[in-house]
């Protein structure tokens, strides 16, 4: 299988994947759904070659096959340039053999992850498997990623999006053949532990799931080497419904995708990305203010670095010269913000290079790619729609692509997960009711009535903190004590942001009894929400049916009564910038006219025993 191969695949079904064991509810597309969980690529011949023993090759490994079974017997024109990165697919009888060898497996399930992963490390992979990897590697010397696949990942319901893990290799030939295997079977058994850490047995018992196996993907990274860097030009996640208009010139239909300069693995995390609408991609939810668009465009993106030997993350600012040379159209992607007095303005970038003054900053806009890449977003709308209607539910797809060439590389392709959350919602009469927050936009239908707690970050504390994770883990603190209750989560800028100084770096776990959250922006504090729809951190909060609401202070249609939470009696929780409120709180959101409010009917003297 060579580097540059594009592998040609024809579908045929099976029998081996039962629905009706997965939990699955069937709606008019039942017989399409069923269709595709029973689609088994191990009976198709053309797939024979690249996947290693017996037993399911997991969720990721099996739907991304069925893709590109279906994109080639499409025969659509334009997805003739879809392929998928050379790949070797490892089945659960591996699994089943390394946790064979672990007779204490029970206990280690209490102990710590450490223990774990050295239990794991300490076994052996079957021979046949160890022979694939190698075969596999004396062809590609190109960064390599090792993936989970489990079993369970095939599910509408549960993404377990973040739970296990992937492992990039740098691959290089200055180390020998057994020396790069070695780091992939070290990697492959490692993923095989993660199977048993905390965070991911939490995640099935909470959704009642039992046991899970895991199969493991081998793949080229898409990209190719610029210097010292491999990276692809860009990457990102699309979906073929799109839940969070920030417009109702949107349909959820048309589809959407998130796209990042360098390599995807921002695209799902709770950073910078340019948002698409695929029939409208000129259109911006941040709008088209200058200082707006500087704020929320990409400047760091992740590469395989030749000297570290590792994934890193680089700054354009820092590296753009060394890059300009490799790509033709960097322009297209990015511009040159210069600050003024009025918001600031974008110069385009010289396709010859140009001079960076002090104060201005190179930034990833991907402004003059949405107007000359036409073709681009119409062979992802045909990407999706057609996975859309193969799968019977809603798809969505990672991918890299790559200008010069023409070529999108498909590196995972799922069903959608499916919100349980209400497919219409209605919004009582309002005159009589305190609303203390309104949003205008991102929004989906919900009614959540009566939560008896709100948790309130105070904007002011939190822009003075210095230790912004001792205001994650007193919200942690909070979740814990509150028990069986429920509560609303308001809080500045982006709640799970990794970068403390978007937002409160909280974990998923630390929230998992807030049944909405409000992200509060305040420009002038640099506290902005942000589109994130198909990052990890809201495919857990759509799975769990929480709801979320973004409100710009000042903004038109926005509400935010700040007199409200200064006024209104509270109790501290642990820190001096989270605020109790106890009573009566009701949250209505409605997609249809993109409107959502929280109302407190009552609020309560506060409760004794929090910790001030």
């Amino acid at each position: 299988m060579g580097k540059n191969e594009e592998h040609s695949v024809s579908p045929s079904p099976s029998s081996t994947f039962s629905p009706s064991e997965k939990g699955i509810s069937f709606s008019e597309n039942e017989e399409i759904v069923r269709r595709y969980f029973e689609w088994d690529p191990l009976d198709d011949p053309s797939f024979a070659h690249l996947i290693v023993g017996k037993g399911s090759i997991g969720g990721k490994g099996r739907s991304l096959l069925f893709a590109m079974a279906k994109l080639r017997e499409s025969g659509v024109e334009t997805l003739k340039r879809v392929v998928f990165p050379p790949s070797l697919f490892i089945a659960t009888d591996s699994f089943d053999s390394v946790v064979s060898q672990i007779p204490n497996l029970e206990a280690l399930k209490d102990g710590t992850p450490e223990a774990i992963e050295e239990a794991f490390l300490a076994t052996k992979l079957p021979e046949g498997v160890t022979d694939a990897v190698r075969g596999f590697l004396e062809k590609n010397t190109d960064p390599i990623v090792v993936r989970s696949s489990s079993v369970l990942e095939d599910s509408l319901k549960y993404s377990f999006a973040g739970k296990y893990l992937s492992s990039f290799e740098f691959n290089g030939e200055d180390e020998s053949l057994e020396e790069r295997v070695a780091h992939v079977e070290s990697d492959i058994k490692k993923i095989y532990a993660r199977t048993f850490f905390p965070v991911a047995v939490a995640y099935r018992q909470k959704h009642g799931l039992g046991d899970d196996r895991m199969g493991i993907i081998v793949m080229r990274v898409a990209g190719k080497w610029r210097g010292r860097y491999y990276y692809p030009t860009m990457a990102g996640v699309g979906f073929s419904r799109y839940y969070r208009r920030w417009t109702t010139r949107i349909k959820s239909e048309d589809g959407i995708i998130r796209l990042v300069f360098g390599m995807g693995t921002t695209s799902t995390k709770r950073g910078y990305a340019r948002t698409f609408a695929l029939t409208l991609p000129s259109l911006r939810p941040e709008g088209q203010n200058p200082f707006n668009i500087m704020r929320h465009a990409q400047e760091h993106f992740q590469v395989i670095d030749r000297e570290q030997k590792a994934l890193v993350t680089v700054d354009v600012k820092q590296i753009w010269k060394d890059i300009f040379p490799y790509h033709s159209c960097f322009p297209d992607y990015a511009q040159i913000y210069s600050p003024d007095e009025e918001g600031g303005y974008f110069t385009p970038m010289s396709r010859h290079g140009s001079v960076i003054e002090k104060g201005e900053k190179v930034c990833f806009t991907f402004e003059e790619f949405a107007f000359r890449s036409k073709h681009f977003f119409e062979r992802m709308k045909h990407l999706l729609s057609l996975l859309d209607r193969e799968m019977g539910v809603p798809a969505d797809v990672e991918f890299a692509f790559h200008p010069t060439e023409d070529l999108v590389e498909i590196v995972q392709a799922r069903p959608l997960w499916i919100s349980e959350q209400t497919s219409t919602a209605t919004i009582p009469p309002l005159e009589k009711r305190n609303v203390v927050l309104r949003a205008d936009r991102m929004v989906t239908h919900g009614v959540k009535e009566n939560i008896p707690y709100l948790v309130y970050i105070d904007h002011h504390v939190y822009a003075q903190e210095t230790r912004f994770h001792d205001v994650a883990r007193a919200i942690g603190s909070v979740n814990n004590m509150l028990k069986g209750s429920r509560f609303v989560l308001v809080a500045p800028g982006r709640v799970g942001s990794s970068n403390p100084l978007l937002g409160v770096p909280v974990q998923y776990n630390e929230i998992t009894r807030c049944c909405c959250i409000v992200e509060v922006g305040f420009p002038k504090e640099g506290y902005m929400p942000e589109l994130s729809f198909g990052t990890h951190f809201f495919t857990d909060l759509e799975i769990d049916g929480i709801l979320y609401m973004p409100v710009y202070e000042g903004a038109k249609n926005n509400v935010f009564d700040e007199h409200f939470f200064d006024s209104s009696p509270y109790a501290l929780g642990g820190h001096a910038g989270v605020r109790i409120y106890s009573g009566s709180f009701s949250v209505y959101t409605d997609g249809d006219r993109n409107l959502g409010v929280v109302v407190a009917d009552r609020v309560d003297e506060p409760e004794s025993g929090w910790a001030e």
